[in-house]
């Protein structure tokens, strides 16, 4: 299972089920002392022996999928809106309206493309007269 396979199906049983699979290079989750804050501790979730940075990669998509959809709910993954792309992404914004993958990029095209198509309407209203 890929995280892609995952976002792209946003059903909340099937990202804990595909998330929870991707952690399993994971000994489990624990606490550990945080050394610069007393009587503090942290999560740890240690890799097994022998593990490799795919597994090491794989533990945090994991763990990062599972906090966004414990978090933020699976209603925030979602697929760019932009005509021309296919990518997917977690809207993380504090009102949940995010539309594009990449504002600055697709969101972009997307306003310059409509943009380009009103101003050539307007053109062509003007060329023929009725």
């Amino acid at each position: 299972m890929t995280v892609r396979d995952l976002i792209d199906r946003p059903d909340r049983d099937h990202l804990i089920a595909g998330a929870t699979a991707l952690t399993s290079p994971a000994q489990g989750t624990t606490l550990i002392p945080d050394p610069g804050r007393e009587n503090r501790t942290r999560w740890a979730a240690p890799l097994r022996d022998g593990a490799t940075v795919a597994d090491a990669l794989s533990l945090i998509c994991g763990m990062g999928i599972l906090g966004a959809v414990h978090t933020l709910g699976e209603q925030r993954f979602r697929p760019c809106t932009a005509p021309t792309c296919r990518g997917v992404f977690i809207d993380t914004t504090r009102p949940g309206s995010r539309r594009y993958c990449m504002p600055g990029l697709c969101g972009n095209r997307a306003n310059v493309a409509n943009h380009r198509a009103r101003h050539a309407a307007t053109r062509g209203r003007g060329a023929n007269p009725q």
